[in-house]
């Protein structure tokens, strides 16, 4: 036996370290072409990364919200995940990238240029044939390219791979560019497009991006002292803080080097004391994972998926490997403690068919008082809850709560223990709680989410509700609940209203997921947004149970909403307030106010076009006028583009009426100029190139051979360092003489 497994273990162990050499090998022979990731290693890496101690689960997750990515945002992600690996990229404006999205550039290990067309789709639509016909002629559109990429998130067609094999062009698809976003640590790019999500690497941050949206964001927020009670009263030990040492604690800590023992002293120790080593490393270390993990979890969401641990510690080879993976997960509780925990914050792909209904759902209304204490922290300021008085109910309905946070309170109700998201409505009466069915577990169909509504001391009702992730309650207890149902599984979302005794006004059933809530403070009305490709913002007269418009939103996904009193009407506000893109309508769908942002991008579109509109001289001082309203690299340049052409038609104007004078100097001067700040755009190296050629033609025509041979020697050097053809054969033979 021993002879046996001493063979099996040194045999598994040399292959293991020969694969991880093949492929580590294979990654080092593929760095110089990041666009094309090995499927062994970023497989690696898929299978390390800890999703499963996130609100983000797994890869596929992540893929499904990649998805529903704003398209302009999109672009701008997938030039920051080229900047991680190594590029230098920029993105081309709407109006000019003429099929390219992002241009790449690296020097090393030689120079190479990659023109990138990204295409955010949702999972029901693939990219075919006619893209890769488009996109591949690119490569001769531009001069000095390498390689054309198509990148997507969803998948191609087999027709579109095969053309794209025979075009050379190259496809990244939703799982590979997962793969990437795993490989390259850009986990938090995906933080910062998305507000509304949160990966694992930013698990840990101070701030948490909440999915939940609600109409009491301004409403301000009471201090009060958290009020104590004797445990006795609470009716249930509630915890916060570090994560308690236990017993099983220490027997993981000691087997992890009681394994080394057994591995490494199995030619040195006696038969006897290393088979009784080695049966206890390898049955008591998924007991001790078990029993460490159930405890954990009766007061955290962590670890979500432990059978993974269990399980794969049973592997005595790779045993210490989720022991101290678990070890180190378990320590990081340890400072998140009193921060919000890992929850299932996610967002999915989305289409646009609705259906209403209109039902009493099953509530179960509390005419008794819950027994509990509970209080929101923060560093900033403390809001005050509901002092549960003495329960005067069955000890099965008693709830108990207590603080770990702001916006949020735990408890048990019945015989579960709830870690619940809060809302209060602005004038602090009432204080809805919600938590998704899927919070603290991995297994997605075990338990329903739901929805509590407190009035000062008194629990007026709950429901089960599948995935409650957003609410917003108004001052006289109406509460709006934002339900992701099947996500993941299904494209789908329902927007329940409530009263306050629990009688559903609305049952509002999409096709497509949804994502921020708002309710008039009175109650009358409420709204919610859907995401991608629906992008819209319907609106609900909450008393007759009926939907009042659908908004298409006008610049992509929503992730706030709120509504304005202005003068005596209601005003829905779309955005944050600091958001560029924010704006608001009224009731009727109109527009009504827009944020600076939109403001400055209306007038700079104006001026644009205006530009084209008007007199040659006016243009330019639109156009300068433009320029100091461009606030983003593409706008300026943009801008610059078109002053350039500007400057570029005066001269030949000035030049046909009056011949060559001062001012037509200047305007060839001015051309120039804006032409390097368009740079690097192949449309700014052809004018600067023609502005410099005609300037050097002129130097020889009046005899300045010094002059004429720096501005064909400009044009030259533009060449080199852009590796574009702009010398012509006339310009070649006169800078051979000039030389």
């Amino acid at each position: 036996m021993k002879r046996f497994l001493r063979y099996f273990l040194y045999r598994e162990l040399y292959r293991f370290i020969r694969n991880a050499g093949k492929d580590d090998n294979s990654n080092s022979s593929r760095a110089g072409d990041s666009n094309e990731p090995s499927p062994q290693s970023t497989q690696h890496r898929l299978d390390e990364l800890p999703l499963d101690d996130g609100p983000i689960e797994n890869a596929n997750e992540l893929k499904t919200v990649l998805q529903q990515m704003d398209p302009y945002d999109f672009e701008h992600f997938i030039a920051d995940l080229w900047d991680r690996m190594g590029w230098q990229t920029e993105v081309s404006s709407a109006a000019m990238d003429e099929g390219v999205d992002v241009t790449a550039r690296k020097q090393h290990p030689y120079e190479q240029t990659t023109l990138i067309q990204a295409k955010r789709y949702g999972p029901n639509t693939t990219v075919g044939s006619p893209d890769i016909q488009q996109y591949a002629s690119l490569g001769q559109q531009y001069s000095g390219v390498d390689k054309v990429v198509l990148v997507t998130t969803n998948e191609f067609t087999s027709q579109a791979r095969d053309l794209a094999d025979r075009l050379n062009v190259k496809l990244i698809n939703g799982d590979n560019l997962v793969s990437l976003v795993i490989e390259y640590d850009a986990l938090d790019l995906v933080d910062n497009y998305l507000e509304f999500v949160t990966t694992v690497e930013s698990e840990h941050s101070n701030e948490h991006p909440q999915k939940q949206t609600d109409a009491v964001n301004d409403s301000q927020e009471e201090t009060a002292e958290p009020t104590a009670q004797p445990e006795s009263e609470l009716g249930t030990e509630t915890r916060s803080g570090p994560v308690p040492s236990t017993l099983w604690e220490k027997v993981i800590i000691v087997a992890i080097p009681g394994w080394i023992v057994a591995f490494f002293g199995v030619e040195t120790l006696p038969e006897t004391l290393w088979a009784i080593t080695f049966l206890t490393v390898w049955f008591g270390l998924p007991v001790a994972l078990f029993l460490d993990a159930r405890h954990v979890r009766e007061s955290y969401d962590w670890p979500q998926y432990w059978w993974a641990y269990v399980v794969t510690s049973l592997i005595w080879l790779l045993a210490i490997i989720p022991a101290g993976l678990y070890l180190w997960r378990r320590r990081s509780i340890d400072g998140s403690a009193n921060n919000d925990p890992e929850t299932d914050s996610s967002s999915a792909p989305d289409t646009a068919t609705t259906a209403e209904t209109y039902s009493d759902s099953e509530t179960n209304s509390q005419s008794q008082t819950a027994s509990a204490t509970s209080s929101y922290a923060s560093d900033t300021q403390t809001e005050s809850v509901p002092d549960l008085g003495d329960a005067s109910q069955h000890d099965d309905d008693a709830i108990s709560t207590t603080d770990r946070g702001i916006n949020r309170m735990e408890f048990e109700y019945g015989d579960n223990r709830y870690y619940a998201r809060t809302t209060t409505a602005p004038n602090g009466e009432y204080i809805a709680a919600y938590q998704d069915g899927r919070s603290g577990t991995g297994d997605k169909n075990l338990e329903s989410g739901r929805v509590f509504l407190f009035e000062d001391d008194e629990l007026r009702f709950t429901t089960e509700i599948d995935r409650p992730n957003a609410c917003a309650v108004a001052n006289d207890g109406t509460v709006a609940v934002v339900d992701w149902t099947d996500w993941g599984d299904t494209l789908s979302g329902t927007f329940h209203i409530f009263n306050e005794s629990g009688h559903q006004f609305v049952k509002h059933e999409f096709d497509s997921n949804i994502g921020p809530v708002a309710i008039t403070p009175d109650g009358k009305y409420a709204a919610t947004s859907t995401f991608n490709p629906d992008c819209s913002t319907y609106l609900f007269d909450v008393s007759a149970g009926e939907q009042l418009l659908r908004h298409e939103n006008q610049h992509g996904n929503v992730q706030q909403l709120k509504f304005i009193d202005r003068n005596g009407t209601w005003m829905l506000q779309l955005g944050a307030p600091d958001d560029d893109s924010a704006y608001g309508i009224d009731l009727g769908g109109h527009v009504i106010w827009k944020s600076e942002g939109l403001q400055r991008q209306a007038r700079l579109e104006t001026l644009l076009e205006d530009s084209t509109e008007t007199d040659i001289h006016e243009a330019v001082s639109l156009l300068e006028e433009a320029m100091e309203l461009a606030s983003k690299d593409y706008e300026e340049r943009n801008v610059a583009g078109q002053l350039a052409e500007t400057h570029w038609k005066l001269a030949k104007t000035t030049k046909q009426e009056v011949g060559v004078t001062d001012e037509w100097w200047e305007h060839l001067n001015q051309a120039a100029q804006y032409y390097r700040r368009t740079l690097p755009r192949y449309a700014g190296k052809q004018g600067l190139a023609k502005v410099k050629r005609q300037q050097g033609k002129q130097h020889l025509a009046e005899g300045d051979e010094a002059e004429a041979h720096d501005c064909f020697e400009e044009i030259a050097r533009l060449e080199d360092e852009y590796d574009v053809q702009l010398l012509t054969d006339a310009d070649q033979r006169r800078l051979s003489e000039l030389r």
